[in-house]
């Protein structure tokens, strides 16, 4: 199933997010102003890389968009569209 999202753009609020492997995303702001590659665990954004020094428990919003269409796909019926 998590085959099925790769190479294909989702939107999660203002966020892009392209999977180019199973658990590898890159995430891009609407407006394109930086591209970011993240996993379910781990983001190249400064706020997880500062806060997650402080908070080993801390999620970027990148990194919560990464895991929500994760999860929606892994719900998802196989053949079925979904939009997220």
């Amino acid at each position: 199933m998590a085959a099925d999202i790769i190479k294909t753009p989702f939107l999660v609020n203002d966020l892009v997010v392209y999977f180019i492997s199973p658990r590898v995303a890159h995430v891009v702001e609407v407006d394109c102003r930086i591209e970011l590659t993240t996993t379910p665990d781990s983001c190249t954004c400064c706020t997880f890389r500062f806060r997650s020094r402080l908070d080993p428990g801390f999620r970027c919003r990148h990194i919560e968009a990464v895991r929500q269409v994760l999860e929606r796909a892994g719900r998802a019926e196989p053949g079925s569209e979904q939009v997220i």
